[in-house]
């Protein structure tokens, strides 16, 4: 009898605590990211009866087990607000750099800008590279608010897409100006077309260029006077010469009020319009003349272009910029008239046909600095900020962790889990990759929590109490029994 008083009192206290298991799933049935736990019992230690035969001794609750299967998706305007599809946590540290785990991802900002969960942990991220999108290095806080995007020069035109990249049609019936060009202040007379661009220092500053072209008047060839014969090469037909300008307030050591060539250099067409090839050009300095005449003027002289260059490059020094800038021109890679086998067509830049003039690109690459304006989360954990320059990069990726055994894992509240010797070590990855979930931006987790089933668990939980405190009261009665009986 007194065996049965304790197997009663063992399911008496089994099945309370198994009522509090069960008033904790309700009571966390709208917590974001909280996981169900059941209650798995065990018998206690059997002992021995007459016959031989053992029967148990009571109940016991042998292990508190969390059921990590997926709960159900609510959206949200939030872009920090994330959600995991699939297996794998958020990894999470807080101040002290102690780790833990969360499916919990109600993410904002704290005063600093960093990413934190509620409690004020900083959610984990990896460097991604720009150019293979790949992660690398060790996780990382990640601070959004405060993200500032470097400018990029103008570059030099070595690599197809940077510098400036022009092209145009010019009119092969235009007559070249009459007026002289004077390179330390260029007027509108002294070419016939114009287009400007936006080019960017070092420093991120614009600065807007006029690229000019002035058409060049037909020159027979020279003759050599000991031949009486034309000199090969020396024949100008269907020439223009280009030149830069920007004012000169925004050079370094330059003048206000003028528009100074800072370079140029010389185009060639062939009979039918296309173009042939460019040159640079060097502006050389006024020579002076004998004594009592005029210096002669600064000239533009042609300058072959180093072999396999693309692209003219200008040396410009802006204001404040503190050093010189080699910016790139390119007018199209030209052609060969008189090479059948070359397959260049000559007319994706600059042509001169018997049309008006027609600008048809004028490009510069380059970028002020930005300041974050937003971010978005994408599936597979990269935040990308958009800068208020326009440009758009990754911050980072968020990491995942999963483990061989998710429900050995240690409960340490606030939606928090820490791994045990028995979990595992937790293994890192990217979203969306080796098995991990993949992210949902605006979107939060919601507690896998079946009420109807957390009813049925009551009900039964009730029952069992109740019949285990009358498991006592009737043991107790037989007793009270047995002591009457020898009276």
């Amino acid at each position: 009898m007194i065996g049965s008083l304790y197997s009663g009192s063992s399911g008496v206290k089994t099945y309370s605590n198994e009522m509090t298991v069960v008033g904790s799933n309700i009571a966390n049935v709208n917590t974001v990211g909280y996981k169900q736990n059941r209650v798995n019992f065990e018998d206690l230690l059997s002992t021995s009866v007459a016959g031989g035969s053992k029967i148990g001794k009571g109940v016991n609750i042998k292990n508190i087990q969390t059921l990590h299967n997926q709960g159900a998706f609510e959206i949200t305007d939030q872009e920090t607000d994330l959600s995991i599809d699939g297996d794998g946590f958020f990894t999470v540290k807080d101040k002290a750099g102690n780790t833990f785990y969360t499916r919990a991802g109600q993410f904002t900002y704290d005063k600093q800008g960093f990413l934190v969960n509620q409690e004020g942990m900083f959610l984990q991220v990896k460097d991604i590279s720009q150019e293979t999108n790949n992660t690398f290095g060790s996780l990382k806080k990640l601070n959004v608010l405060d993200q500032i995007d470097p400018p990029t020069p103008t570059g030099d035109g070595t690599v197809e897409g940077t510098g400036v990249n022009l092209a145009a049609n010019l009119d092969s019936k235009t007559l070249p100006p009459i007026t002289e060009v004077d390179y330390d202040n260029v007027s509108e007379d002294m070419y016939n077309y114009s287009t400007s661009v936006t080019v960017f220092d070092n420093k991120g500053s614009e600065h807007s260029l006029n690229v000019v072209f002035r058409k060049l008047p037909d020159q027979p060839a020279r003759i050599n006077p000991a031949t009486g014969q034309p000199v090969a090469g020396t024949e100008v037909k269907n020439q223009w010469q280009w030149m830069v300008l920007t004012p000169g307030e925004e050079l370094e050591n330059g003048f206000g009020g003028v528009m100074k060539a800072v370079g140029g250099g010389f185009i060639r067409f062939s009979n039918d319009g296309r173009m042939v090839s460019d040159q640079l050009g060097v502006i050389t300095p006024p020579v002076q003349a004998a004594p009592g005449q005029p210096p002669r003027p600064a000239r533009m002289i042609m300058q072959n272009k180093p072999d396999g260059m693309r692209s003219s490059q200008i040396g410009i020094e802006f204001k404040g910029a503190g050093e010189v800038q080699n910016i790139g021109f390119f007018f199209g890679k030209g052609s060969n008239p008189n090479d059948p086998r070359d397959a260049r067509t000559g007319v994706d830049g600059l042509t001169q046909f018997a049309n008006d003039f027609r600008l048809i690109t004028a490009t510069a690459d380059g970028m002020k600095s930005g300041k974050l304006e937003s971010i978005v989360v994408r599936e597979d954990g990269t935040v990308d900020g958009s800068f208020d320059s326009g440009k758009t990069k990754a911050l980072g990726r968020v990491s995942l962790a999963k483990f061989k055994a998710n429900e050995n894992l240690a409960i340490r509240g606030k939606n928090l889990f820490a791994k045990t010797f028995e979990s595992g070590n937790p293994i890192d990855g990217d979203p969306n990759n080796n098995g991990m979930g993949s992210v949902r931006s605006k979107s939060l987790e919601r507690s896998n929590v079946e009420l109807s089933n957390e009813f049925v668990r009551m009900i039964e939980g009730q029952r069992a109490f109740q019949a285990n405190a009358k498991t006592i009261t009737t043991s107790d009665e037989i007793i009270a029994d047995m002591i009457q009986m020898k009276r």
